[in-house]
């Protein structure tokens, strides 16, 4: 069996480069559905004349993501089919993601910051291999207070 990578097999490579680009135009379009309105939707405009908006750093790390996803259409278009690339678990990958983001941003509003990036934190530490059970808790509270309290503090922006 070969490989989306290996060059003997031209229809798996064509089938994994239509993948990397229909990833790319679905998150691209996640990324113009976040710009146009969810951000807009879920911030409001900055206190006075030199304060920074709240919507600032969503909108930057959205602007980069999208000028990546771009980036990857246009490489992988430019590129031959027969030159290998991602496969279908790429596409599953993103929509497992998107998900999980679509669920994190219903539970910020629903149950607040701190319970819910304690849970993520915790979670992502165990998901990865962390088995110290005194550093999970400690960072799984420690971390989300330490940022409510620095943007509060740095920014004067209180989080959900």
């Amino acid at each position: 069996m070969t490989s989306p990578a290996d060059n003997s097999d031209p229809d798996a490579a064509a089938q994994s480069r239509g993948v990397d680009i229909v990833a790319g135009l679905v998150l691209a379009a996640f990324c113009v559905f976040g710009l146009v309105w969810l951000i807009p939707a879920n911030t409001q405009p900055a206190d006075s004349q030199f304060d920074v908006a709240p919507g600032f750093f969503p909108n930057l790390a959205v602007i980069a993501v999208l000028v990546l996803s771009i980036a990857m259409v246009i490489h992988r278009w430019r590129r031959s089919p027969g030159e290998g690339g991602g496969n279908i678990g790429i596409l599953l990958e993103l929509v497992v993601w998107a998900g999980l983001a679509v669920a994190v941003m219903l539970a910020l509003s629903g149950i607040g910051f701190i319970p819910m990036a304690s849970a993520l934190l915790a979670a992502g530490m165990v998901f990865s291999g962390n088995r110290n059970w005194w550093l999970i808790a400690t960072m799984a509270i420690a971390f989300p207070l330490a940022v409510d309290w620095a943007a509060w503090l740095i920014f004067t922006v209180d989080m959900p």
